[in-house]
């Protein structure tokens, strides 16, 4: 679950007042390091305005220079923040045949350094295309072996089942 949920649910019960870091930990009931993040965003987007800053000095068994402990006031509609959907991220094979359709002749390290993907990956998608017929073996670079997109006619990443043997 998300910090921002019931922060912002907490500040909806607060209303127009004034409050501190402290409060909002205590009625979100969540640590202070991500409360703090969240309170910090909502002022960047205008939502909260930071009216004062009394430094806290460390607790027990606490070290170190003394705590941000801000004071905001409530200034935007809360209600009206557009909630964002969040986006999947796409999948290591698509990320791998873009990089493989710019490339056009490539080695397996260059896939993993450049798409991101582990090794494994990489090495039992190449072998796929490789049985399919959407690249083929050129040579060798050094220690590595070379391949060389043969169908450039497909724009989405051709969606291969079953591992390589």
């Amino acid at each position: 679950m998300t910090v921002l949920d019931p922060v912002i649910h907490y500040l909806l019960t607060c209303g127009r007042k004034q409050v501190t870091l402290h409060e909002v930990m205590l009625g979100a009931d969540r640590p202070r390091r991500p409360v703090l993040r969240v309170l910090d965003k909502l002022a960047r987007e205008g939502y909260l305005r930071q009216v004062a800053d009394h430094r806290r000095p460390p607790g027990w068994m606490e070290y170190g220079p003394a705590r941000r402990n801000p004071t905001w006031r409530i200034v935007g509609d809360l209600s009206d923040r557009p909630v964002k959907t969040r986006t999947l991220p796409a999948c290591q094979r698509a990320r791998i045949w873009k990089v493989i359709r710019a490339k056009r002749r490539f080695t397996k390290a260059d896939l993993v350094i450049t798409s991101g993907a582990s090794p494994a990956t990489v090495d039992e998608y190449v072998r796929a295309l490789e049985r399919a017929g959407y690249v083929r073996r050129t040579g060798r670079d050094g220690r590595r072996v070379t391949y060389l997109l043969v169908r450039r006619d497909q724009v989405d990443y051709p969606k291969i089942t079953g591992r390589a043997s």
